[in-house]
C-alpha cells in the first residue's frame, strides 16, 4: 500500500464518520481547495476584497458569504 492509499483511507475513514452537515462543509472545502488557484478566482477575491473596504469605509452592509457564494457561482 502507497502512502497515497493509506492517506486515501484515512480520509475516508474520517469523513464516514462525520454528521452530514460536517460532510458538506468538507465538500465545500474541498471546492474551495480546488479553485483557489484558478485566476479568475484569485481576480474576484481581489475584486471583491477592494469592494469590501470601500463598504467598511463608507459605512455600508457587507456582502454575506452566501450572496458572494452565488454571485461567484454565476461566474463561472
Amino acid at each position: 500500500m502507497n502512502a497515497l492509499t493509506k492517506v486515501d483511507k484515512i480520509i475516508i475513514d474520517k469523513l464516514l464518520d462525520l454528521p452530514s452537515n460536517d460532510k458538506n462543509e468538507v465538500l465545500n472545502f474541498i471546492e474551495f481547495v480546488r479553485i483557489r488557484q484558478d485566476r479568475s478566482f484569485i481576480d474576484y477575491v481581489n475584486e471583491r476584497s477592494k469592494k469590501a473596504g470601500n463598504a467598511i469605509a463608507s459605512g455600508e452592509r457587507l456582502t454575506s458569504l452566501k450572496e458572494l457564494q452565488a454571485e461567484y457561482g454565476k461566474k463561472i
